[in-house]
């Protein structure tokens, strides 16, 4: 039984999900709701583990867990027996899965409770325009926002106040116990679970509804949770309340060494990246980061000695669990980082209550206000325009030669892919980014100049209101309050349309597109590996056909031309070979105030150890 609510994380069985039952919610996070009225739990999509050509079997087996996102309305009849509804007019609870069971260590009581969802997953899905939630076969990334699965039990009223003051937790050992039972039945395909409340009496009119007393019957009843396959014992720790209400906060997920996806090689500069990453956004004006460490277990890491040289600014959450795979999303099995999907709803869902505006974004990437020094005059500007989405068109900078060192070791840089054709001649010795400058100075030469065309537009970062994003991943708000708004809910003079994602609806929604020249931007420092930079010579020339790993910067008076970017035919002022450009605020104003930061922080930190 796990007890220890500050090894919570550690001790979750997180990887050590039984296979043997596909039903079963993949449990990532669970806690308790500040008012103590309900617990949420953050869960993983085990069936997007394995998906693509050759994976139709498992694809097969793992059907249930789309199940498990779709709602079914129940009765609870007054002997206590729970059956599947024949219609909803007789059904106690309308949209739930899971049988809520909670007992504690005070005494033998079991109180039981029906799960809710924060918002329907079917119904969202059908705005989106799909007329099933899952494929038989393929790689299914349509529906990559269902990697994510979040409900939440509601707390019986007996036990409310003493989950919401903390004290069934002693010692740090808690003593409110869930269990979490599944309601099992196949998962609906190519039909929807719809009322005139959901959709409107036209468009149900127009659908192919799942019936649900030809399905279920009159008679379907539940067994007991005795009988039944559940997660037993889930331990109930406290609340995370914030201390104050924040404006603006950062999550992440990292690790002390890690590979980027599809390659072998691995990077380890997380503790100076993050470091440097952590003063920058507090420099720019947010005013917490909650940082998940997803080094492995039993491996030394040396985030948690970051984190707390940043005692009031940086919550520490060491979170092991494994990804399902590191591919690329080319691969004919697509990568899914499962760990990092499920610490951005963790993090959203236990921070966003105590926040005004957040975001998630990776250790190497940057959120650069361009209209001051810090964010706080766009956060004013938007909220008074009602827009609840910030956007940011994400490009890869490259590392400028001039701040890249010889690699001390040389024998340390390998190819992983030598096979791979590469550039006629000798190669180079290898480079590393320099000690004496930072990452964001390093990298700050974008090869696209800014404004970004559209087509960065794919692999955007945003600052959003978790009060108006109900689930986000990784580089989209895929469920607002307005896509999953029932048509019940629309005003007598709002219009009603099933899809969200055309055009003219995408226009009227509260998001937009920074302007990067005045408002702010996003800078990706992505790592260049050191064996990315042993053919410079051939690659990094006027007119040359391979391309170039590092950045010689371009005067602001070389044109970019989009079309010929790839095509190494920038030159500068005296005609020699250039490729990128930097950004003047960056180069003048944060990098310098943030090299001497980090000189002092580094100094303040040696001093106090």
């Amino acid at each position: 039984m796990v007890r220890e609510c500050s090894r919570l994380f550690e001790t979750f069985p997180m990887d050590e999900y039984p296979e043997s039952d596909p039903y079963l919610p993949w449990i990532h996070d669970v806690f308790p709701s500040s008012d103590g009225k309900y617990i949420h739990l953050v869960s993983q999509n085990r069936r997007r583990c394995g998906t693509g050509l050759g994976l139709e079997e498992r694809m097969k087996y793992w059907e249930p867990q789309m199940s498990l996102f779709q709602p079914v309305p129940v009765v609870k009849e007054v002997n206590g027996k729970i059956r599947l509804a024949s219609s909803f007019g007789e059904a106690t609870t309308n949209e739930t899965r899971f049988l809520c069971n909670f007992h504690s260590l005070y005494d033998d009581s079991v109180y039981q409770t029906m799960s809710e969802f924060p918002f329907n997953y079917e119904y969202v899905s059908w705005r989106k325009g799909k007329d099933s939630m899952f494929q038989y076969e393929g790689k299914d990334n349509t529906q990559f926002w269902l990697s994510q699965l979040l409900f939440k039990c509601p707390v019986p009223e007996t036990l409310q106040a003493l989950i919401q003051n903390g004290n069934h937790v002693k010692d740090d050992f808690t003593n409110i116990f869930l269990d979490i039972t599944p309601i099992r039945t196949p998962a609906r395909y190519g039909t929807h679970l719809f009322t005139e409340n959901h959709i409107g009496p036209s468009l149900l009119a127009a659908s192919n509804l799942f019936d649900l007393k030809r399905n279920f019957g009159e008679k379907h009843y539940l067994p007991e949770v005795k009988d039944s396959g559940r997660w037993a014992n889930i331990p109930i720790c406290e609340s995370p309340r914030p201390k104050k209400k924040h404006r603006l906060v950062l999550c992440t997920w990292t690790a002390s060494a890690y590979t980027r996806r599809g390659d072998v090689v691995g990077i380890s500069d997380t503790e100076a990246r993050v470091r440097e990453w952590v003063l920058f956004h507090q420099m720019v004006g947010f005013d917490h980061v909650y940082l998940y460490d997803n080094t492995a277990p039993g491996l030394p890491s040396s985030l948690q000695a970051i984190a707390d040289e940043f005692p009031d600014f940086v919550d520490y959450y060491r979170w092991p669990c494994s990804i399902c795979n590191n591919n690329r999303p080319s691969h004919k099995n697509p990568g899914e980082r499962s760990s990092q999907y499920a610490a951005e709803a963790s993090c959203r869902e236990r921070h966003g209550p105590g926040t005004d505006w957040m975001a998630f974004i990776d250790t190497d990437e940057y959120l650069v206000p361009m209209a001051n020094d810090t964010w706080e005059p766009i956060l004013k500007k938007f909220d008074g325009e009602g827009i609840h989405i910030l956007k940011m068109r994400s490009s890869r900078a490259k590392p400028r030669a001039e701040y890249m060192s010889p690699m001390k070791n040389q024998t340390m840089c390998v190819d992983p892919v030598p096979q791979v054709r590469k550039p006629p001649g000798r190669p180079q010795d290898c480079l590393e980014p320099s000690k004496n400058h930072s990452f964001l100075k390093t990298y700050n030469c974008e090869y696209i100049r800014s404004p970004r065309p559209d087509r960065f537009e794919r692999a955007m970062k945003q600052i959003y209101r978790p009060d108006y994003v109900q689930s986000h991943f990784v580089h989209y708000s895929t469920v607002t309050k307005d896509i999953s708004k029932y048509y019940k809910d629309h005003g007598p003079g709002d219009s009603y349309s099933r899809k969200v994602h055309q055009k003219q609806w995408e226009l009227n929604a509260p998001e937009v597109f920074l302007d990067e020249i005045n408002e702010g931007l996003l800078v990706h420092t992505r790592s260049v590996l050191p064996h990315e930079s042993q053919y410079r010579e051939q690659g990094c020339q006027i007119g040359s056909k391979w391309g170039c790993a590092l950045g010689y910067v371009c005067p602001d008076s070389t044109p970019f031309v989009d079309e010929k970017h790839k095509d190494n035919v920038f030159v500068d002022d005296g005609g020699q070979y250039c490729n990128c450009w930097k950004n003047s605020k960056i180069e003048d104003l944060y990098a310098p105030k943030l090299e001497l930061m980090l000189e002092l922080h580094v100094n303040g930190a040696s001093m106090n150890r």
